[in-house]
């Protein structure tokens, strides 16, 4: 299915080139990354034009008095193996929404199928009511065939779609902002469409590396250990800076990058060289401890140091972090274990030997205080 719709993009090149737009999109404050749609204008014109126009804001407000615009919207609802659904431009809640032509317009036709993830289809409450709200598959949806309109396709940033669609939600409305920072139209070079990051340090790769258009000579293992270190320096810099959400997304995103190069290299090459991509691997996930802990995010920290003890069961600082983010869980006994262990490891390390007599004293204080309360309980 991709390879065909890869084609079919392309045969669109020439002759009848469907529009292409896109949408820039936020998780609360950071910046997920860019989504790239391709509208299908030569199966159904009428509803691909409605989400360009709503994309570029261009027919001004519509008879809602609300201006006809994506850009500030919000993805509303978020269903992990299924869709996003956004464009809300009325109520902002999933209750509203407005078309180009009126309040809502007829269905155009179901031509095109939900047949693979990435699929930009129109949501609606019943029949005939198209509006301006639609949804994203993140994978294939046969039953709503003939029933919502497909009138487009992600091409680039469907790893950003997926990334909206795992947030934490109740009832499927997520506990984090999801929205639209920016969008409009774009031309149909690849290379303008503005997917690599540009935030003024060295990583001006694409959040996520499978829309990465690299090279085979990006694609030796110099070349992709350069690059992951590129990301991860980003991210140093960024901790320095004590932009701490940015210095995370980075760690993950160089991650994510070494997962994606050692399955590029095993196709490649019988045996590559994974020793490094390890140590980078270990590096990123001590860090994305370290900015979870900065954040008080002790349950994400906890789980970055099992990962690094998983690579490497004797590092201290994966122990020593640990340790940090149980205590930080109240989980002062199993806290105390993981710095024996790492003092165990380094007996010279006296920040270790600090922390077993602080984490003493906050222990013994905790008892105090508990015998407290109870004395007070049963007078």
């Amino acid at each position: 299915m991709y390879e065909h719709s890869k084609f079919r993009f392309q045969s669109n090149m020439k002759p009848n080139k469907n529009p292409v737009v896109f949408l820039d999109i936020n998780i609360g404050s950071r910046k997920a990354g860019r989504v790239v749609l391709e509208l299908f204008k030569d199966v159904v014109p009428k509803t691909a034009e409605n989400f360009r126009a709503l994309c570029t804001g261009e027919k001004g407000s519509g008879v809602s008095g609300k201006p006809l615009h994506y850009k500030g919207s919000i993805f509303h609802k978020a269903v992990s193996e299924f869709m996003i659904q956004g464009g809300d431009i009325t109520m902002f809640d999933g209750t509203g929404g407005e078309s180009i032509y009126g309040l809502t317009f007829k269905d155009e036709n179901f031509k095109l199928k939900h047949h693979s993830a990435g699929m930009l289809s129109m949501a609606k409450a019943g029949s005939d009511c198209s509006s301006s709200q639609f949804f994203i598959t993140t994978i294939p949806c046969d039953h709503l065939d003939g029933v919502n309109v497909v009138f487009g396709e992600v091409r680039k940033g469907l790893g950003v779609v997926e990334e909206v669609s795992r947030v934490g939600t109740h009832e499927d409305r997520p506990f984090a902002k999801c929205w639209i920072e920016d969008c409009g139209e774009l031309g149909h070079n690849e290379e303008e469409w503005g997917i690599g990051e540009a935030d003024g340090t060295a990583d001006v790769y694409p959040s996520y590396p499978t829309d990465w258009n690299a090279s085979s000579q990006q694609l030796e293992i110099d070349s992709l250990e350069t690059v992951i270190t590129k990301i991860k320096n980003s991210g140093n810099y960024f901790f320095k800076v004590k932009e701490f959400v940015c210095a995370g997304c980075k760690y993950q995103k160089a991650l994510r990058y070494i997962e994606w190069s050692r399955s590029k290299l095993k196709e490649i090459q019988n045996d590559p060289k994974q020793k490094n991509f390890v140590d980078a691997e270990l590096i990123c996930l001590l860090n994305s401890a370290a900015v979870s802990l900065k954040r008080k995010l002790f349950r994400e920290a906890l789980e970055s140091c099992d990962l690094a003890l998983k690579i490497d069961s004797k590092c201290v600082k994966a122990l020593y972090r640990r340790a940090q983010a149980k205590q930080g869980l109240y989980e002062y006994e199993a806290a105390l274990k993981d710095l024996r262990k790492a003092y165990c490891l380094s007996r010279n390390d006296k920040m270790i030997h600090r922390e077993i007599c602080s984490l003493r004293k906050l222990m013994m204080d905790y008892l105090t205080m508990e015998k407290i309360r109870c004395e007070k309980m049963f007078k």
